[in-house]
């Protein structure tokens, strides 16, 4: 009895893998679905995000920007932050050894979770951080149970001890 003796070839798992990929890829990409809180699109101001008791607190840093000319909108579930940074006038006579100030428009979207209430929102703007706090729906808020004691019926006179 002769036993075949099968050598492993990587090139064809490659292949596989490869057209595996290629289908990934063909496929048309939809709508994937978003998690509450995360982000839409590429990012251009970074945010900080806080679930405090009865509310989320949304913080971005625009230092330097009106704040009349930053927009706020809520559409559906999705908060888009949005405004420009400003250039100012450039001068031919500087040498710039390194630039790293950011300037032009910038936009950020965030899905919020279904427990808010974005109509009572409110923002505030102080040195250049501006403040988004939205209020979570009076059903969403956590509430404390007391507990009874086993056994103990309101109002019942207890057992007479000897």
């Amino acid at each position: 009895m002769a036993t075949a003796l099968t050598r492993w070839d990587p090139s064809a798992d490659f292949a596989a893998m490869r057209n595996v990929m290629d289908r990934l890829f063909e496929q048309p990409f939809t709508r994937l679905p978003f998690r509450a809180g995360e982000d839409l699109g590429n990012p251009t101001l970074s945010l900080d995000v806080i679930e405090n008791g009865d509310t989320f607190v949304i913080k971005a840093a625009v230092p330097g920007v009106d704040p009349k000319d930053v927009e706020i909108s809520v559409d559906e579930d999705v908060l888009s932050i949005r405004g420009e940074f400003s250039k100012q006038e450039e001068s031919t006579e500087e040498n710039y050894l390194r630039r790293e100030i950011r300037y032009g428009s910038f936009q950020r979207q965030l899905r919020l979770p279904p427990t808010v209430e974005p109509e009572k929102a409110a923002a505030t703007f102080e040195n250049g951080l501006l403040t988004l706090s939205i209020p979570k729906k009076p059903e969403a808020r956590a509430r404390s149970i007391k507990i009874t004691p086993q056994g103990v019926i309101e109002g019942a006179v207890p057992p007479a001890q000897n």
